[in-house]
């Protein structure tokens, strides 16, 4: 089986090959890491897997090419170069081998990494700021055991990392907004899957599949929360100027398992989320698509192909 996936988010990004099939003791799958800057390779990296591996998430910084692989089985990530170098490595979970029930997700700056890791076997998720060349900063325990998202603000002051808590029929769950040095200043009742901070710092928009919460970046707590507007869900979010525009997708699901997502409506909000218009796509389907803004214009990216959704 195999699968190519494009990461492109500025003059750097990775295409990764995933090739799959292995099934028994024996059998590898392998993974075929290409960085490119402006479309031209810069350097290929290659990994052999055993059958009952999963393949590693990847991240990539698009201004500075710094990116990560990220092996949450073993427990450890790499950390390259712009030049697809392998500048150092950490295993968090030295000590207790595999587990596939365990996360490692990477919020990656221009000048640190955050990781969020959590493990079923520890009390607490927790997160650590480390340098771009692998200087240990700080780790900061989470309120609940099982790590989510980690997403870092562009001037790299404000980390905001999800935690969560399962046990029979209840559910706790938080996003912990985290200063520069460590210190959780205030914890949002929500499990984020994205993080969106505005133009100026001051904002920040945390999406679920149903919901968004606008969140004050200097005082660390929530201003507002308001429903998804459609039957579709929240699939992406980006600021253009003080308008929050919030993309939902209607999701497709075949008798074959798989799904994809259909005619996405674009709606723009003020900064009290109140709606100010909204746009739709008809006839439109895509299995991943991601919001972009290109000088006042904001596209949407999809299979290849960009559409304007609105342009001041």
């Amino acid at each position: 089986m195999f699968f190519l996936v494009t990461f492109s988010y500025g003059q750097f990004s990775l295409t990764i090959d995933r090739i799959g099939g292995a099934k028994k003791a024996g059998e590898v799958n392998s993974i075929r890491v290409v960085l490119l800057h402006n479309g031209t390779a810069v350097n290929t990296i290659e990994r052999k897997l055993p059958f009952d591996v999963p393949f590693p998430a990847s991240y990539i910084n698009g201004t500075t090419g710094i990116f990560v692989l990220s092996y949450p089985f073993d427990g450890f990530v790499e950390v390259y170069s712009s030049t697809g170098n392998k500048i150092w490595e950490q295993n968090f979970f030295k000590e207790m081998g595999p587990n596939y029930e365990r996360t490692i997700t990477v919020a990656l700056g221009k000048n640190s990494i955050s990781f969020l890791t959590s493990d079923v076997h520890l009390p607490n998720a927790l997160v650590h700021k480390y340098t771009i060349d692998g200087a240990k900063q700080w780790e900061t325990v989470l309120p609940f055991s099982m790590g989510y998202e980690i997403a870092l603000s562009p001037d790299e002051q404000t980390i905001i990392a999800g935690s969560y808590f399962v046990l029979e029929d209840e559910v706790r769950q938080s996003s912990s907004m985290i200063d520069a040095q460590g210190i959780i200043m205030g914890n949002i009742d929500l499990l984020f899957r994205k993080a969106v901070f505005s133009d100026d710092d001051s904002f920040v928009a945390l999406t679920t599949g149903n919901e968004i919460v606008l969140v004050s970046n200097e005082s660390k707590k929530e201003i507002r929360r308001i429903r998804k507007q459609t039957s579709g869900i929240i699939t992406d979010a980006i600021w253009n100027d003080n308008e929050l525009i919030v993309q939902e997708s209607n999701v497709i699901t075949p008798n074959d398992g798989s799904f994809y997502y259909s005619n996405p409506v674009f709606i723009s909000y003020s900064k009290e989320l109140k709606e100010l218009s909204r746009k739709t796509m008809d006839d439109v389907t895509f299995k991943s698509s991601s919001l972009r803004k290109v000088g006042t214009v904001i596209e949407l990216n999809y299979e290849g192909k960009s559409s304007r959704i609105f342009d001041k």
